[in-house]
């Protein structure tokens, strides 16, 4: 099934309101980056695998692991990219 950049769009837009809240130190689910404690790198791993991993779960009631996870976050990535040449070359031709 291609990819609907129109929903991707959106999608974007509505995540990314709702994670800049995590950096409003009046949210009650404030993340202080700039506290001494603060580990950029558990951040991103929870951020780019840990969550989308519990969405995809939640979603399709199928538990995958880390690594299974990032197999098929790669293959998605891989169909995007597909999508997008078959978008440029319709483009070219007309």
């Amino acid at each position: 099934m291609a990819m609907n950049e129109e929903n991707q769009i959106q999608y974007y837009a509505k995540i990314s309101r709702a994670i800049a809240n995590i950096f409003d130190e009046e949210d009650e689910n404030h993340i202080d980056v700039l506290s001494d404690d603060f580990s950029p790198n558990d951040f991103f791993h929870v951020l780019a695998t840990r969550v989308p991993q519990m969405i995809m779960a939640r979603l399709t009631s199928n538990e995958t692991g880390p690594l299974e996870f990032n197999h098929l976050c790669n293959r998605l990535i891989m169909q995007d990219r597909e999508d997008n040449k078959r978008k440029l070359v319709k483009t070219k031709k007309l």
